[in-house]
């Protein structure tokens, strides 16, 4: 798996509002994974990461930034999206509290997943399960779980149980405290820069 974190792909357009995750900003982790699918293009992947959230935080959007905790492409490469320690905005139903939601890059309710994106799927919910942030025995359920939804497509929701066969057993994990900074300086600059240029 290839992972970015958010300064390595992000355009560094602010978000508006930044609400903490009342589970993980505590050091402990979900017991929940809600996902979702984005309805789009699948590739070229950092392109289209781009271009959610430039969607998500475009003028009128009822998000302050990108809906989703994590973005997973099929190209075996995931992204950090709002990161763990900030509350998502994409599940609705009370559910964005106590939850982190993943979103895989694609239509899956018109294509298969491929096997790349099911394998980082299960390898990401394998690391936020060693670093804490999600509970041992916790569960994967589809957006549509939880709202009158097609998300997250017809064939990505029948490899849910596919997807969690790879995360396998993990042994309980020493939750992490959130990180006082996780934005960098550079990225901290252009977002004071475009404020400014308001």
């Amino acid at each position: 798996m290839r992972f970015l974190q958010r300064a390595d792909w992000s355009t560094g357009a602010a978000p508006t509002k930044v609400v903490p995750h009342p589970i993980t900003s505590k050091g402990q982790g979900v017991d929940l994974v809600v996902l979702h699918h984005s309805v789009t293009g699948q590739s070229p992947s950092t392109d289209r990461a781009r271009a959610i959230e430039a969607y998500h935080q475009r003028a009128g959007s009822e998000f302050f930034d990108i809906a989703y905790n994590y973005l997973v492409a099929v190209d075996g490469t995931a992204f950090e999206a709002r990161g763990p320690y900030t509350q998502g905005g994409a599940t609705g139903a009370g559910q964005d509290k106590l939850s982190l939601s993943v979103c895989a890059i694609g239509n899956f309710e018109t294509s298969h997943p491929p096997i790349m994106l099911l394998d980082t799927i299960g390898e990401l919910l394998s690391d936020l399960v060693k670093t804490g942030l999600v509970k041992p025995g916790f569960k994967l359920q589809p957006h549509s779980d939880f709202k009158a939804t097609a998300c997250c497509g017809a064939h990505l929701k029948t490899a849910i149980p596919s997807i969690m066969s790879r995360v396998g057993s993990t042994p309980k994990a020493t939750p992490v405290a959130a990180p006082p900074n996780t934005y960098s300086c550079e990225q901290k600059l252009r977002w004071i820069e475009q404020i400014l240029a308001m």
